[in-house]
């Protein structure tokens, strides 16, 4: 699944200026400047021109001066010749939950240092205290939380709609497939609600797995209802594998009996016996060449259609559109 930016970049969030010094400053002046100005700042960041080449903190000053002889001893060093080198450095590119992952790998005595933001030139830019990155991924995994659906873990409709209306803004070809579970209805009266479930989330986790090697973002709109969205390429091809992946496992979810029928027993909508073909997927392509105006509303018009068309095949099966190829729809 495409991690979009439904998790932030460094870039992308407030960012503090930091406070840093030049790497030829003595360790004696340096520490007379902070003590002139009351600072209370933690981490100072050393630099080379405009490159971060390490870090001094408050703990390394008292190590260095605070015993018998430390201020005879350092007093005069350079910054680089006693600057901490143990720090993260990271592009404001990054995204904040990489930046949360990398910062709970340092060793545990570095945990609380601030983290060292450049720019794309390697630039120092400011600085991301820890206490402010883990306020920040509190917020996002909250957020995510809401917005997933809680069967399958899926983004759901909010952050489908926005992906989409993104990709739409892009102006770039794209593709957009419905897949539905066809016969469900049936499945579910027949074998119950669990294993209805089961079969949601097998086909949930089928798409995500299929997904990985197209970059593919993967949502679940609800019921048996699922969307993808990727390159208008590779959309044919990852429709082929899902199905492919999909029609290799279904037996799992049946008896043998019922499987070797092809069909199962159950009840219609007017409360009549009917058999029911084994479930299988409809999958519906819209393909995006020009938004032209074009609007999620739009998209789920041309899909509505293209759903009707595929679900009278009794096996999955691909149907698909293609919008604003060439110039034309």
């Amino acid at each position: 699944m495409e991690h979009w930016e439904a998790v932030p970049r460094l870039k992308e969030i407030h960012i503090q200026p930091g406070h840093t010094v030049d790497e030829n400053e003595s360790l004696g002046a340096f520490v007379d400047k902070i003590k002139s100005q009351k600072s209370s700042t933690r981490t100072y960041v050393v630099l080379r021109g405009k490159k971060p080449v390490g870090i001094i903190r408050s703990v390394d000053m008292f190590r260095l001066l605070g015993t018998l002889f430390g201020v005879a001893l350092n007093y005069k060093k350079r910054l680089t010749d006693v600057m901490y080198l143990n720090f993260i450095t990271l592009d404001w590119n990054t995204r904040v939950d990489e930046v949360s992952r990398k910062a709970m790998e340092r060793p545990y005595e570095d945990i609380y240092d601030d983290i060292i933001v450049t720019n794309e030139q390697g630039d120092f830019f400011g600085v991301v205290p820890i206490y402010e990155l883990l306020g920040l991924m509190t917020e996002v995994r909250v957020k995510e939380a809401v917005q997933q659906n809680p069967l399958t873990g899926l983004p759901g409709n909010e952050k489908i709609n926005e992906y989409v209306s993104m990709k739409i803004n892009e102006n770039e070809p794209f593709s957009v497939v419905y897949i539905d579970i066809d016969h469900f209805k049936a499945y579910n009266d027949v074998y119950g609600f669990k294993y209805g479930d089961d079969v949601i989330k097998w086909v949930g986790n089928l798409l995500l797995q299929e997904s990985k090697q197209h970059c593919a973002f993967v949502g679940h709109v609800g019921g048996d209802d699922f969307v993808a969205c990727l390159n208008a390429e590779s959309s044919i091809s990852y429709c082929q594998e899902v199905i492919k992946s999909f029609e290799e496992t279904k037996a799992k979810f049946y008896t043998a009996e019922d499987f070797s029928k092809n069909y199962i027993d159950a009840l219609d909508r007017s409360n009549q016996a009917a058999r029911f073909p084994l479930i299988c997927l409809s999958l519906a392509v819209i393909h995006i060449y020009s938004n032209d105006n074009l609007n999620i509303s739009d998209i789920s018009l041309y899909a509505a259609k293209l759903k009707k068309q595929a679900k009278l095949e009794l096996t999955s099966n691909i149907v698909q559109i293609r919008l604003g190829e060439n110039n034309g729809s």
